[in-house]
């Protein structure tokens, strides 16, 4: 991993790789104490033994992964009865997290109010000034944008959230679907998102699926961390999900976490128990709480109790 995300590869991958090499030495010592001493260069020693390492790691976590994945759907059972929840994946986002994310969502009970694309150009510094002007011209009746703060993904999320997201108040709608329509169909037609017509409807939490960058590059982690914060502030909640990058300290997730706002936080989307704390943080955010979960050091646990 790159840049200052570099240390956060060592906790994780050392702590598993100390455990699993006490296990094999000691399963040698006592299974086969008389093997031959191996005759081969140190380096070349060393190599297979990581190889070895990271092998039985993969194997370990996807036995771990199986049982979640059969034990998920009851956990989650009737924890989001019928409450609307909407789901926004990046231009990164792999396929199979998404789906794995909306397929619990709807095991979980919940309505599914669609699901919006956003493309590479919506986090990327030279979409910013054309998407600060459409959301300002396209912004729903009542809602207002940050004068203290002018960056394109807080005031994308601020326009977004006051269309997208219900009242958490009242329940009640915060945009007509006129006005929603217009700032949907605005940022579709100069490709910045995408989504199906007739899909979108307003939700009481949004969930931000992504992908495994550590935004070492570019402004687009800090860009979407921006964005899922102020979508929070419009609505019940938000949930943003990554793979364990993101958990970097310049991340999307670890920008989340090192400025202590309201959304809760997932860095390991791509496995099972992920999925299942994505789900369960949805409920988390409905009761007013918030929670940082998943493998990396700055996790506070892998998952909320289900």
């Amino acid at each position: 991993m790159a840049g200052n995300s570099s240390g956060r590869a060592g906790w994780l991958i050392g702590g598993i790789g100390f455990g699993i090499a006490a296990g094999v030495a000691l399963g040698t010592l006592v299974l086969a104490p008389n093997m031959p001493d191996d005759t081969r260069p140190a380096p070349e020693r060393e190599d297979t033994a990581s190889v070895e390492r990271a092998e039985i790691a993969e194997a370990q976590a996807a036995s771990a992964d199986s049982v979640i994945a059969d034990l998920s759907a009851s956990a989650v059972a009737d924890t989001l009865g019928d409450r609307p929840v909407l789901v926004i994946r990046t231009a990164d986002a792999v396929d199979e997290d998404v789906v794995g994310v909306e397929k619990l969502l709807a095991q979980a009970g919940a309505n599914g109010a669609g699901t919006i694309s956003l493309r590479e150009t919506f986090l990327s510094a030279e979409g910013a000034d054309q998407l600060k002007s459409i959301v300002a011209n396209t912004l729903p009746a009542g809602a207002q944008l940050s004068e203290d703060r002018l960056d394109p993904g807080v005031h994308a999320g601020e326009a977004l959230g006051s269309a997208l997201m219900l009242n958490r108040e009242s329940g009640e709608e915060q945009a007509s679907s006129e006005e929603r329509g217009l700032l949907l169909r605005a940022l579709r037609d100069a490709e910045f998102l995408d989504y199906e017509d007739g899909t979108i409807l307003p939700a009481q939490v949004i969930v931000v699926v992504t992908g495994d960058s550590d935004g070492a590059e570019g402004r687009a982690a800090r860009n979407l961390a921006d964005f899922v914060e102020a979508l929070d502030g419009r609505g019940n909640g938000a949930v943003l999900a990554g793979r364990i990058h993101t958990a970097a300290d310049t991340g999307a997730v670890g920008l989340l976490r090192a400025a202590d706002t309201g959304v809760s936080t997932i860095d390991s989307v791509d496995r099972a128990v992920g999925r299942m704390a994505t789900v369960l943080a949805v409920r988390e955010q409905l009761e007013g709480e918030t929670g940082a979960y998943g493998s990396a050091e700055s996790a506070e646990a892998a998952s909320p109790a289900p």
